[in-house]
């Protein structure tokens, strides 16, 4: 089952057997319409019973094709106990048997009560309550004007004291990445700065292209996305979210609708988003208490260099940034300095002739001058790949995932008070190992060979070669 055609459980009287088509499943053709409806029900039930017992596994991007596999685990022996087909489970019989299931499981779970995983926004339409989206971001916006001040004492102990939605995935993944999460949360808050910056990271890149994404976003959708920092969750106080942004415009279709950005640099885009990145809309979502999430996935390429900017006529997004570094103060004894890139965006508005490029060049080069700030490079780039779909909010997961949370919320306030050291990641000792030299030249009839991580710290060791 595809992920553009999840859903989740809906009520059973709002399904007919006579949705289900069985004319294209052979080994079906010879039972009869009451064996059919029998199979059909039971089917639905087992959807049920799976989504009731697993809905915190929604998270994966595997959920629905685990639950056509377990019931066709379950139901393919009865089936062929039955005398009605022979068991091949790695056959033509078994294929047939389970795309049959596949395809009433697409039928039951398209009146779902529960929300699918995620929509292709194309296929997604709802009625906004205007009124009711308005008092939810004013909320939302008096609680963004009051934020504390970047690495003040006020921020770092407001951030130290909740756990941040893009990490919430590591409470339900392994021991090791929950341990992981209590130890960065029970050490001491590092509130050095760093005046170092590498800009050829993955995490750069993403920072960096997501203004840029932003623009694309608004101009494609017509509508504005405003800014907003760490957000409380109202009534967990543990839990805090910082969106990439919220549809802000109440004339937009999109009203409402929060937005996550991820600038790929080298993954493939495939419109599913991840088992982390599910988790964390939820999260956000649930803190700013909206009910839809648009996920946004790009992949933006740099141009060589100028001149294949301005050739290049294919591409319906492609701009201009202006990087700028600090200047340092020469008359003044030498300080460090914080080389942290500032970046200038062109508008999508601009002309795209060099003419006018250059006249917005030179006029952001003007305005920053008194800044101290003098222009590094400029990037030209474009959009190569776009990736729009819907994440609804999934009430029951995260009424499921919540005691999970506050669980470990609670091991790191004791750990923080009676020690976590035991949390830190295991360092894995090296493997001695022998490995022979290849044989070559005159000496090839001596058999030559080293020792790979050898510990001679305080020891002696003997190696025995035969």
């Amino acid at each position: 089952m595809s992920e553009t055609s999840e859903a989740s459980i809906s009520d059973e009287s709002s399904i007919t057997d006579t949705d289900i088509d069985i004319e294209n499943h052979g080994i079906l053709t010879d039972i009869t319409e009451d064996d059919i409806a029998e199979l059909t029900e039971t089917i639905y039930e087992l959807n049920e019973d799976f989504m009731k017992e697993h809905v915190l596994k929604l998270s994966s991007p595997t959920f629905y094709e685990d639950m056509v596999t377990c019931i066709c685990q379950l139901l393919f022996d009865d089936f062929c106990k039955s005398g009605l087909t022979h068991n091949d489970e790695d056959g033509e019989n078994y294929d047939e048997f389970r795309e049959f299931v596949e395809n009433v499981t697409e039928n039951y779970i398209e009146w779902a009560t529960i929300p699918q995983r995620s929509i292709k926004y194309t296929e997604f339409n709802k009625d906004i309550d205007v009124s009711s989206v308005s008092i939810k971001i004013n909320r939302l916006q008096e609680i963004n004007k009051n934020q504390p001040k970047q690495r003040t004492e006020e921020w770092y102990d407001y951030r130290n004291g909740l756990l941040s939605a893009s990490t919430l995935w590591k409470v339900f993944g392994s021991e090791a990445q929950r341990n992981s999460l209590i130890y960065e949360k029970c050490k001491p808050v590092d509130k050095s700065f760093s005046y170092s910056t590498n800009t050829e990271s993955a995490m750069h890149w993403g920072v960096k292209y997501e203004p840029v994404t932003i623009m694309v976003y608004e101009n494609l959708y017509q509508t504005k996305v405003g800014e907003f920092g760490c957000i409380p969750h109202p009534r967990y106080n543990y839990i805090g979210a910082s969106p990439d942004g919220i549809n802000i415009d109440p004339d937009s279709i999109k009203y409402g609708t929060m937005l996550e950005i991820k600038n790929i640099v080298n993954r493939e885009i495939t419109g599913v988003p991840k088992e982390e990145y599910w988790t964390q809309t939820q999260i956000q979502m649930e803190t700013c208490d909206l009910d839809a999430c648009d996920f946004v996935e790009t992949r933006f390429i740099e141009y060589e260099n100028e001149t294949s900017f301005y050739q290049d006529e294919s591409r319906e997004y492609k701009g201009v940034i202006l990087y700028f570094i600090q200047r340092p103060n020469m008359g003044s004894v030498a300080e460090p300095t914080d080389n942290a890139p500032f970046y200038s965006y062109m508008p999508l508005s601009v002309p795209l002739d060099k003419e006018s490029v250059e006249h917005w060049v030179e006029e952001e080069r003007a305005n920053l001058r008194g800044d101290g700030k003098a222009l590094f490079t400029t990037l030209y780039w474009y959009l190569d790949q776009f990736s729009c779909v819907l994440i609804p909010r999934n009430r029951a997961w995260f009424y499921e995932a919540q005691p999970h949370v506050e669980n470990l919320w609670r091991t790191i306030e004791k750990e923080r008070n009676e020690g976590y050291e035991h949390r830190a990641a295991k360092k894995r000792e090296p493997k001695t190992q022998v490995v022979r030299v290849g044989e070559s030249g005159l000496n090839s009839h001596i058999q030559s060979y080293f020792i790979e991580n050898l510990n001679l710290q305080n020891t002696v060791r003997c190696v025995k070669i035969e």
